[in-house]
């Protein structure tokens, strides 16, 4: 049986489960394996492994039963369930915090779990990008520089995160250097943290006010009305915004002397009318 532990979908742990059993035993089919979880179905849990079905409850106890799961790993095997089939952002962050606690005691990381814990600080970024002023800065200095300021230890342990994930390297001179100048989002796991990430994000831009003197900051908002058509054309040119914003920055021929953070939100305020008289 594979390793439920090495996973974080478990319709891929359930899709490899199957070949396994397959290839060592040609009798093995959905069909046996319904009778002996207790499932009327025979192509049930095909459906479920390409996504179109989902599990409740008593049938993932029955499946977990079927597979041969302990009780640890049920509870594990549950969580990754739980976490698949959220319906609200808070929710899959619950779910991938204990999937990724059960894993940290079992050692086991994967470069998923790195990217999650990433995006897990609101720091490491900021830490990222902060490299890019001075590489000789030791992290006492390093942590006193952000705003509000960290622990020394955080920082620490920042860039050897970072160093992990391939996203900071150290050159020649024993130095922290970015390794590519910039990154994006990716796996469910690393797009769980990262809207985590935004949100708290969004609570800095809160306390920005009384940190920040108003030549320092510049806020806008604006609430708008228009057709539900015209959105991916909104969306559109807030992607070529960031583009030319990035490319900008990356053209800039001055040496960075602080680090900003830029917030872009789009979404209703009321409820749709479309198709309606």
């Amino acid at each position: 049986m594979p390793d439920i532990y090495q996973y974080t979908e478990y319709r891929k742990f359930l899709a490899d489960y199957f070949k396994e059993q397959k290839d060592s035993n040609p009798s093995f089919s959905h069909q046996y394996f319904a009778r002996k979880a207790s499932i009327k179905s025979s192509g049930f849990v095909l459906h479920v492994i390409k996504g179109e079905r989902n599990l409740t409850k008593p049938v993932l106890l029955n499946i977990a039963r079927a597979i041969g799961l302990d009780p640890a790993q049920t509870d594990y095997f549950e969580d990754l369930v739980s976490f698949d089939q959220a319906k609200t952002q808070s929710d899959r962050e619950y779910y991938f915090g204990r999937i990724a606690a059960k894993r940290r005691l079992l050692k086991i990381s994967s470069l998923a779990d790195r990217q999650y814990e990433y995006y897990s600080e609101w720091y490491h970024p900021v830490i990222r990008e902060l490299i890019t002023l001075d590489a000789n800065v030791d992290c006492a200095d390093l942590a006193k520089r952000l705003v509000p300021p960290i622990m020394p230890k955080q920082a620490k342990n920042s860039l050897e995160l970072q160093e992990k994930l391939g996203i900071l390297k150290k050159d020649e001179f024993g130095k922290y250097r970015q390794a590519k100048p910039f990154i994006s989002g990716g796996s469910a796991e690393r797009n769980t943290a990262l809207v985590k990430y935004q949100k708290e994000m969004l609570e800095h831009t809160k306390s920005a006010w009384d940190r920040f003197s108003t030549d320092e900051m510049t806020m806008h908002t604006a609430t708008l009305c228009m057709s539900e058509d015209l959105i991916d054309t909104v969306r559109e040119e807030i992607r070529t915004f960031k583009k030319r914003l990035l490319d900008l920055i990356g053209n800039d021929k001055k040496l960075p002397d602080r680090v900003f953070h830029l917030n872009i939100n789009l979404f209703p305020m009321t409820k749709s009318t479309k198709g309606k008289k």
